[in-house]
């Protein structure tokens, strides 16, 4: 589970309720809640659809909507939660699981998301990522070795022909590949981290840093990897 809880996966199925047996207008009712696909969760009661609740979002965790039964009003709130939404029901402004009026609900809801926290967020599947080094020792040695096993066939041979030296050329190829997406992941998840710490910076200006960071170094790995390519070609025609 993530140390940030806005952005980890809560399981209360007693909170992540759809289905109430409620006492209004002197009568008891049956009140569902039917999420829809997009915009609204549908109110129904005994039935039948008396009303609407905007579905919360990061940005805006809490919403809430007023209905009556029988001329009691009664307050129908959903809260943002992933995997599920989190629901709450009051009646003569009171809960019908704990009593808490609407405003200490409310105060016990997730503070709203920043726009930053929410575009990012989704590349990090609303996780706080873990703060990994860029480059490992011995991932740094590895990759000095296929290096240098890739610049030696280059060097050695215009072509690096025959099945062994294809065999080494692509194995060397694909460990170079695979520490470069580790070294990536590792860079953009420690300047997400960094960002998030910064609010003060504004959602543009931290997404156009997350932007630089997430873009700019897949640029320069193409041009380290041309100045390289370069540099073994003109020693093998020399």
């Amino acid at each position: 589970m993530s140390a940030d809880p806005r952005f980890a996966f809560h399981y209360d199925t007693e909170h992540e309720r759809l289905e109430w047996t409620i006492g209004a207008g002197g009568a008891e009712h049956i009140l569902d809640l039917i999420p829809g696909v997009l915009g609204s969760v549908a109110i129904k009661v005994d039935g039948r659809t008396v009303g609407h609740v905007p579905r919360p979002t990061p940005q805006h965790p809490w919403r809430d909507t007023r209905i009556e039964i029988d001329g009691e009003p009664v307050d129908v709130a959903v809260i943002w939660n992933r995997p599920a939404l989190y629901t709450d029901v009051f009646v003569g402004g009171r809960s019908v699981r704990d009593r808490r009026t609407v405003d200490q609900a409310r105060a016990t809801a997730p503070r709203p998301a920043t726009n930053y926290e929410t575009w990012i967020g989704a590349v990090f599947r609303y996780r706080r990522p873990f703060r990994l080094p860029v480059l490992s020792r011995g991932m740094a040695i590895l990759a000095v070795v296929c290096l240098l096993v890739i610049a030696g066939l280059l060097i050695l041979v215009a072509r690096p022909a025959g099945f062994v030296a294809a065999a080494v050329f692509g194995l060397a190829l694909l460990v170079l590949f695979n520490i470069w997406l580790i070294s990536w992941k590792a860079l953009t998840a420690r300047v997400h981290l960094a960002l998030l710490s910064r609010p003060e910076l504004g959602d543009s200006r931290r997404l156009a840093w997350f932007c630089v960071a997430f873009l700019g170094f897949p640029v320069l790995s193409v041009a380290v990897v041309v100045l390289l390519y370069g540099v073994a070609r003109t020693l093998s025609t020399s």
